[in-house]
């Protein structure tokens, strides 16, 4: 009986190493998290300090690290595009093993029966998010922001649960809604829109540009976010289990090892140059 034990245990390592998973994921995050990798693997990649690194893109090593030393050995398949709305519902209905962005807990507990929910990866009171306007309305934006944002315009998205909610506590003068990341960068940049609540970034001044746009942090104001964030696994998907399990281990070990705490420190989204700064937080 031990065996036979022993022998479907190898047969289902085997199938589940056999099987490719596809993954949706945003393009940008994608396409530079190949550029930062270049021709590292997955496996030995161990430093984030690259212009383009985002939090994003520190996650999506990660998740791939804590599967393998957790002994799951998985074979992607990705999948580009705008994601971000539509992964929570694929999640849930089992029809994408895992998600490559953590989630915040409130957004993920609300589908606990459909959902395995990771140990924290960004622990509450860890995160800390700035302002970005264009980079010729700097100094105007930061002078109508005072204890709120009554007096001035900002883009999020409700996909985003916790910036929506600390936001819509902040008072803005006009909350509009956008699913792209890039096409809310576009906005501001060309000043059709004040603000945008943007992770920080290893830059100096903190800034993201890309094709046709170009945002920068207000300095001295940040936003705590008061949530954790976590990796979900389908609890639907074949194999939704097994991958929670690997990922928990690996999780584990890369906390102990504090190379979570590294990896977001190197990508300038646990940032030292901020501690300073005024928190803009609700009434």
């Amino acid at each position: 009986m031990r065996g036979l034990c022993t022998l479907f245990f190898i047969l289902q390592i085997n199938t589940v190493r056999a099987v490719t998973i596809p993954i949706t994921i945003e393009a940008d995050i994608f396409n530079y998290a190949q550029i930062i990798l270049a021709d590292q693997s997955i496996d030995t990649v161990n430093d984030f300090h690259h212009p383009l690194c985002q939090r994003d893109v520190v996650e999506f090593v990660l998740l791939q690290k804590a599967l393998k030393l957790g002994g799951m050995e998985l074979k992607f398949k990705f999948e580009l595009g705008n994601y971000d709305a539509r992964n929570i519902k694929l999640l849930v209905d089992g029809l994408l093993l895992v998600s490559f962005d953590t989630l915040w807990y409130q957004e993920a507990q609300q589908h606990i029966e459909q959902l395995y929910i990771s140990d924290a990866i960004i622990r509450k009171g860890e995160y800390f998010a700035g302002l970005y306007t264009s980079a010729k309305s700097v100094s105007d934006i930061k002078h109508k922001i005072g204890e709120d944002l009554s007096q001035v315009s900002v883009i999020s998205s409700q996909a985003w649960h916790t910036d929506w909610v600390t936001l819509s506590a902040l008072n803005p003068k006009q909350l509009h809604e956008e699913s792209d990341w890039i096409v809310m960068a576009k906005m501001v940049s060309r000043s059709w829109i004040d603000t945008m609540l943007v992770s920080f970034n290893n830059t100096m001044p903190f800034e993201y540009k890309g094709v046709d746009y170009r945002i920068v942090a207000i300095e001295g104001i940040k936003v705590p976010l008061q949530d954790s964030r976590h990796f979900v696994v389908s609890r639907l998907h074949p194999l939704g289990e097994a991958t929670f399990n690997a990922l928990q281990i690996g999780i584990k070990q890369l906390r102990a090892s504090g190379f979570i705490e590294q990896s977001y420190k190197q990508c300038g989204f646990f940032n030292p140059h901020v501690e300073a700064w005024r928190p803009l937080t609700p009434k």
